[in-house]
């Protein structure tokens, strides 16, 4: 439990309210806002533990018709609303850098720009300390200088050769060129290899002169306030003319750009239009010079203009122009998918016992408490797509358990409640993001990766609502709101910026919120890319909005073009000759290189980009020699296929893309490796159903598409298998383009080689005694079965070809055995479930049960008399053990020096079996020893017997060091006789060893059921206080100076001494938290000499995952006094919380004084308070109140030091020391404060509305 305590010190929970009061003005309060059943903050929620959860320092550098939008970030200009001066701006052909002077522009063919500076474009006497985002559309930015006096506006977009300038009417420009050769030709001004070889011309309106002084150049611009210039193609041999036939594009401003798609779901092709609006400043040309970049002029529409104009080189390849305002990309589509067909069986070497124990082996895994956005993600995936495996073979229990985990805690992110500081979005309205707590890779700090966290959390989503429809219904409008963040479709949204993450023009996402490299933006994993398109699709098929399945669709198209010209190259025509590899990890907006931002493995380099592999990553096999040639070159600079162990090389993703060209080559090499480490994230049961899948069915077939967005081909030598999967209620056709009809039922993943039978596999016993017989038995489905096989540990060991389908094996030896079945019609035939029979018995580790009263030691659990006991004996999550002690077995077990045999490396949800023979029924004092190095203790666990609980939930202490050995007393209910005594951790964090049961009494205290309200007159006793890092609870009689004020006989106390900041006791109840049927407020009376301003907090749990949490903060206003303290869960309503958390002095270590005890009394929920709980002094007057602006303050004779006014979470937001008669409350919104008055040595305490 202790281990996820989160600092928070900037949530101060509500001092004094009134139920109603928070009914009326809850989201003020808590800044919550509700999106269906789920929620956000608006208000910061404090860093965790760790300091972590920050956001975006400073604001935004926007002004003109940019201020007041949602802010825009990850774009290739993104520098400018961050720095105030930008010099990493590459727009393809040129590079820009903002100075306090004006705009740099040259050439770089590479790389950052350095000192380059041949051309500075500005404003005689202007000094900007700063350059702002003045306006922006989809691929252009305006930038502008303001000093105060003079003012500058350039605009610059991707691929445009041109840069668009204004000024102040009454500006004069001024031109500084360094480097080149210039020429005066009438209204232009000619740069030829000014840096680069790349020559330069500026268009001033036609008339104008210039005014040439030493390297500077002035023009009046013949009256008017604007001017151009362009970059003219390298290959240009007379600059002069050139400069000539440019002219006609000099004055042609664009004043929006914007991209349109269309998704015909008939065809399977997404159409984008690309369009520029325009203002004519002159003449009577319409047209910009347009720059195409090679995933554009490649993949025009049959109707579209085409580039026939002059061509540039760049860092992305040939730059061709179009004169013209419109044209038109049109991609291919070729489906996805949620997962792969249930097919493996068809592939030669496939298991279903050995996928069916891989699905067992993680079915069980939980989700960490301690992890951040991206990391959460991938394992969520993981367990998402064993999920899927699972359902297909029909393991629905393991299934169902880890859609229960994905379940919960993906709502517990998806729903923000007042004082957590974990697993919460918070939208930053200075920033107009969403950010997620905990953050990864500076998706807080630098707005970074939202499309690759929220990409796993969308699939999360999507998931959720197959498997338990109506899910979206509750939850889907706050997974809107994470796409909206990342990708918003609407120009017009009022909280998020225009497609954040992907870039309409470049074609791709940028990673990087603030571009904060010199070689500009950046994007390393594309796959991560793909998944958070694919995840759209997904989701918008999945709940029938077209427009979201629209915008992943043309998301996915798109960026798949960009990636095979970009980090793939699979046509050869773009990376530079000097690229060493096949591929490319990082492209920078003027560079690429095959460098992680974690190592220069190569190994990383290929694997960043084809992770996470999924039902949508077969883009990859889309070109057959590409990526043939991609993996033998794989195969000479890493150690694939020497099984070399190295963290960046991920096995299973390596094996993955080999098959999307040679599968049965990747199901050898899977075979060959079966100890390799697995890359955090991965699930070995999604790669052996992958890799046999996919050997099934063949390679992807790019040729053939779909009229249904879920749905691929695949090819065996000529043999097509189609495959769809149908998300709706209702069957549906999918037409393939070469016009196969695939009938899928509702809710069905498809295939043309699916057989209408199917069976079950029981067995009439699943534990037998050795040389019993097994009697099993299929019970199929479907018609024309022409023959049932019986497999034993992938063994045939029997058939029937008339039902009833059974067999009988005679005299079982010792063991534990896989058995399922094949149910054929004729050549094909289908799998039935997995199932496990026993065949041996569980056996006391020392041959004969362990005496109690007597010593047990931690290691010697039950043995299986025909093997390893996993899940007989014993449940280990990991099949490693760590430890030397039993090393064939599962459990992590160690010798220890004077501790004996322990146990250790200890996970939640795992347990041992020892068989025990009590003595005589009674209570036993249970002395366990245990080691535990972390901070914040470990635990709890308990122990049971048939399955009934009897000992209460223990949590241990920090012992300081995991090799530091201390001694836990507890209680524990036996009866007499040979019994099967089960260890179960609820939460890890502890080693324990050798257990001493000593007889106690004929019967332990039967637990209370503990509920509120209580005083500790009856209950809760001490022995209900469950201790943790340095708090000791306890119940004690009260006396002098606490009897006075209080009329209770006794109260609880917990002292802090030592320990860690977080130090408490915690109550366990005996039912869970209703706040809405029994009040909103927690409350209680607390005595303690520490100083006012103590923060105690209030934290809610759940006694069976601890990690689900909830906590509130109060601070306390007297000391040596009773004080009323509230906490305010109304938020919360009906609670799956049943245990209170104490913890007082929050943040501070205790020394075991006066200031370090607490003795509080009278818990209880409640929905009013009476007036005499707050005002304190009935000689005191405040009114008006309701106030709306000054209130006054009456105190007699008695005169008023001080006034404070406090807000509902704690924060102080005025305070006056002079003239206390009277405090102006006008700035204050509307609500509920709390006024604390001082007056000598007394604070009086009132509250008050504001209107």
């Amino acid at each position: 439990m202790i281990k996820n305590l989160q600092l928070n010190g900037l949530k101060l929970t509500l001092i004094y309210v009134a139920v109603f009061v928070f009914a009326l003005s809850e989201n003020q309060t808590f800044a919550q806002v509700a999106v269906g059943n789920g929620s956000y903050t608006t208000n910061h929620p404090g860093a965790d533990a760790a300091g972590r959860n920050g956001f975006p320092s400073g604001t935004p550098q926007l002004s003109g018709n940019a201020a007041g939008k949602p802010v825009p970030t990850n774009d290739w200009w993104s520098t400018l609303i961050k720095q105030n001066h930008a010099d990493n701006l590459f727009n393809y052909p040129m590079t820009m850098k903002t100075t306090n002077q004006g705009l740099i522009v040259t050439y770089i063919p590479w790389g950052p720009i350095g000192d380059s500076s041949p051309i500075q474009v500005g404003l005689q006497g202007m000094n900007a300390s700063q350059a702002t985002v003045a306006d922006y559309s989809d691929w252009t930015v305006t930038m502008n200088w303001n000093d105060g006096t003079h003012d500058l506006k350039a605009t610059s977009g991707i691929g445009m050769p041109f840069i668009y300038f204004e000024k102040g009417s009454s500006d004069l420009l001024e031109i500084r060129i360094t480097s080149g050769t210039t020429t005066i030709n009438n209204e232009k001004v000619l740069v030829e290899n000014a840096r680069s070889g790349a020559d330069f011309v500026i268009y001033a309106p036609v008339g104008s002169t210039w005014t040439q002084t030493g390297t500077t150049f002035s023009s009046t611009l013949n009256g008017e306030d604007y001017w151009s210039m362009a970059m003219l193609p390298q290959s240009t041999s007379n600059v002069s003319t050139m400069a000539d036939e440019y002219e006609k594009y000099a004055y042609v401003f664009p004043t929006d750009t914007q991209v349109n798609w269309n998704y015909d779901p008939a065809t399977s092709n997404v159409t984008s239009t690309f369009t520029v609006t325009t203002d004519i400043k002159e003449g009577t040309e319409s047209n910009v010079l347009l720059g195409l970049l090679p995933h554009q002029w490649a993949n025009l529409s049959s109707g579209s203009p085409t580039p026939d104009e002059e061509e540039y080189s760049t860092v992305r390849g040939t730059l061709k122009t179009l004169d013209g305002n419109r044209f038109t990309v049109q991609n291919s589509f070729k489906g996805i998918l949620p997962t792969l067909p249930n097919l493996g069986h068809y592939s030669s070497s496939f298991s279903p016992a050995v996928l069916d124990q891989k699905i067992t082996n993680i079915e069980n895994d939980q989700l960490a408490s301690w992890t951040d956005s991206y990391n959460e993600g991938q394992v969520m995936n993981r367990l998402i797509q064993t999920a899927r495996i699972a359902d297909q073979t029909g393991n629905i229990e393991a299934r169902d358990k880890m859609i229960a985990t994905i379940k919960e805690r993906l709502e517990d992110w998806l729903t923000y409640e007042n004082g957590e500081v974990a697993f919460l979005f918070y939208y930053n309205d200075i920033w107009s993001a969403l950010i997620g707590y905990p953050a990864g890779h500076g998706q807080d700090t630098n707005l970074n990766d939202h499309h690759f966290h929220w990409g796993y959390f969308i699939h999360a989503a999507a998931f959720m609502e197959q498997f338990e429809p109506g899910w979206a219904a509750q939850y889907g409008d706050m997974i809107n709101v994470l796409i909206r963040d990342a990708a918003s479709s609407d120009r017009n949204d009022p909280q998020f910026p225009f497609l954040r993450n992907f870039s309409p023009y470049a074609g791709h996402s940028w990673a990087n919120g603030f571009a904060s490299f010199p070689h500009g933006n950046d994007q390393e994993s594309t796959s991560e890319s793909m998944q958070f398109a694919s995840s759209l699709i997904h989701w918008g098929t999945v709940t029938e909005n077209d427009a979201i399945r629209d915008l992943g669709v043309y998301i996915y198209t798109t960026e798949q073009t960009a990636i095979e010209e970009y980090w793939l190259d699979v046509h050869n025509r773009n990376f530079q000759p000097n690229q060493q590899y096949g591929l490319v990890s990082r492209v920078w907006g003027n560079s690429y290189d095959n460098g992680t931002f974690w190592t220069s493995d190569i190994a990383a380099s290929y694997g960043i980009e084809m992770y996470p592999m999924h039902g949508g990553s077969f883009y990859l096999g889309h070109h057959q020699a590409y990526a043939q040639s991609l993996w033998t070159e794989i195969t000479n600079n890493t150690g694939v296929l020497s099984n070399q162990p190295n963290p960046n090389l991920w096995y299973d993703t390596y094996w993955k893309y080999l098959s999307l060209t040679d599968p049965q080559a990747a199901v050898d090499l899977y075979n060959a490796y079966p100890d390799r480490d697995l890359k955090f994230g991965i699930s070995d049961a999604q790669t052996y159903h992958w890799l046999h899948s996919v050997n099934a069915m063949g390679v992807i077939d790019p040729t053939i598409s779909a009229d249904h967005p879920i749905a691929s081909a695949f090819n065996d030598n000529g043999t097509i298998t189609y495959v769809a999967h149908n998300y709706s209620d209702t069957a549906i056709n999918v037409t393939f383009s070469n016009g196969f009809v695939l009938v899928v039922p509702a809710n069905t993943l498809a295939t043309n080689r699916d057989v209408a039978i199917d069976g079950v596999l029981s067995a009439q016993d699943y534990d037998l005694h050795e040389n019993d017989d097994l009697d099993l038995n299929v019970a199929t489905t479907g018609q024309n079965i022409s023959l049932v096989e019986f497999y034993l540990d992938d063994t045939l060991v029997g058939q029937s070809a008339t039902a009833p389908y059974d067999l009988t094996l005679p005299s079982m030896p010792l063991g534990v055995f896989t058995l399922y079945a094949k149910v054929y019609q004729g050549s094909a035939f289908n799998i039935t479930n997995v199932i496990s029979v026993q065949v041996g018995d569980q056996l006391p580790y020392n041959g004969s049960p362990t005496v109690i009263p007597g010593t047990l030691q931690g290691a010697h659990y039950d043995i299986f008399e025909g093997g390893l006991g996993q899940n007989i004996a014993y449940f280990d999550a990991s099949a490693n053990n760590e430890g030397g002690f039993r090393p064939n077995e599962y459990v992590d077990a160690v010798s220890v020096n004077n501790e004996g045999d322990t146990v250790g490396w200890i996970s939640a949800g795992e347990w041992m079996e020892y068989t025990v023979d009590v003595q005589t029924t009674g209570c036993y004092d249970l002395d366990m020893r245990y080691a535990s190095g972390n901070n914040a203790g470990g635990g709890p666990f308990h122990f049971e017997i048939d399955g009934q609980q009897v000992s209460p939930n223990i949590a241990v202490n920090a012992t300081g060091d995991w090799n530091t050995w201390s001694t836990h007393t507890s209680t524990i209910n036996l009866t007499q006789g040979i019994h099967v005594l089960r260890f179960y951790a609820q939460n890890g964090e502890f080693n324990f060893g050798e257990m001493t049961f000593s007889f106690n009494s004929s019967g332990c205290a039967p637990p209370q059921s503990i509920g509120l309200p209580f005083d500790f007159e009856t209950t809760p006793v001490s022995s209900d206080f469950v201790d943790f890092d340095g708090g000791t609870g306890s119940v004690i009689p009260l006396t002098s100076p606490q009897a006075t004020g209080n009329n209770s006989s006794n109260a609880a106390m917990i002292v802090r001494d030592g320990g860690m900041p977080w130090a408490g006791s915690y109550l366990d109840l005996g039912g869970t938290l209703d706040f809405a049927a029994s009040g909103e407020l927690l409350a209680l009376k607390l005595w303690t000499d520490a100083p006012a301003g103590t923060v105690i907090r209030m934290k809610l749990e759940q006694q069976s995952n601890p990690s689900n949490f909830a906590e509130r903060d109060y601070t306390t206003l007297s000391s040596g006094t009773w004080e009323n303290v509230y906490w305010d869960f109304g938020s919360l309503n009906n609670t799956v919380y049943d245990r209170l958390v104490f913890m007082f002095d929050f943040g501070n270590t205790g020394d075991g004084s006066n200031t370090s005890t607490f003795i509080f009394d009278d818990v209880e929920q409640t929905t009013t308070l009476s007036a005499g709980q707050i005002d304190t002094d009935s000689g005191l007057k405040i009114y008006p109140n309701p106030v709306s602006d000054v209130l006054n303050i009456y105190a007699g004779a008695d005169e008023v030091s001080k006034v404070e006014v406090y807000n509902l979470i704690g924060q102080r937001v005025l305070e006056q020391q002079k003239n206390t008669n009277q405090i102006n409350l006008a700035s204050l919104n509307e609500g509920l404060y709390i006024i604390k008055i001082t007056i000598g040595d007394e604070v009086v305490l009132r509250k008050v509305v504001k209107e």
